[in-house]
């Protein structure tokens, strides 16, 4: 899929430019990978603060985010579309578009496939169970070996 670039025929100023794009690829994916890395730490603290544990005593019938206990007539929580778990009004959120809701671990996991576009390749495996359990390479994976070599061949010159 990568093809081979040959960088003998190309001049020193040539190389020092493709250099310096190959390093700030490389810095704007680490910037990348550390929003992402940001976006998926607070999913996990949400759904680690909402989680029931073995250790304490819950009621039966209480909200999966906040513990608080559902009433019989009042606050009787409904059930999640996107989790199944019985939550309270004060942990869901009402999506604008259809004016449906999740609760708040689903709706920001929603979030971060948004923002970190993993909905797309989901969709696409779903569209494509052969091709699209392969994610595409990442610039700077393709170019890595070719970038070290034209770091090495611009330090002879």
């Amino acid at each position: 899929m990568a093809q081979e670039v040959s960088l003998k025929s190309l001049r020193e100023s040539e190389r020092e430019v493709i250099l310096r794009v190959l390093y700030r690829d490389r810095e704007v994916q680490s910037i990348e990978e550390e929003r992402i890395r940001k976006l998926k730490t607070h999913l996990q603290h949400l759904r680690w603060k909402g989680s029931k544990s073995g250790s304490q005593e819950y009621q039966q019938k209480s909200c999966a985010r906040c513990q608080q206990a559902l009433g019989l007539l009042l606050n009787r929580g409904a059930v999640c579309r996107g989790c199944s778990h019985h939550v309270c009004a004060k942990c869901r959120v009402v999506l604008r578009a259809t004016h449906a809701w999740k609760c708040t671990v689903c709706f920001e996991d929603r979030n971060v496939k948004i923002k970190t576009g993993e909905w797309f390749f989901e969709e696409r495996a779903k569209k494509f169970p052969t091709e699209g359990s392969q994610l595409p390479p990442r610039c700077s994976d393709v170019f890595e070996k070719k970038c070290d070599s034209a770091y090495y061949l611009v330090c002879l010159s």
